[in-house]
């Protein structure tokens, strides 16, 4: 399911029972709740492995790209 940052943040700090997976990679939940903040919208799917976590909509630095 897609959810904004925030609510991303929220539904990986109800989720701290189980494995949480970030692109593939074991992570803990403090690593997952950094990684939400380099996207505007995150997918996260509950699946019999953990809760896995993947980015969809990312953060546009402007300063960069001049």
């Amino acid at each position: 399911m897609e959810f904004s940052t925030p609510n991303a943040i929220r539904q990986i700090k109800a989720n701290t029972h189980k494995k949480i997976w970030v692109d593939g990679q074991k992570q803990c939940p403090l690593q997952a709740m950094s990684f939400a903040f380099k996207y505007h919208k995150l997918d996260i799917t509950d699946s019999a492995i953990g809760l896995c976590v993947r980015g969809t909509v990312p953060v546009i630095d402007h300063k960069r790209e001049k």
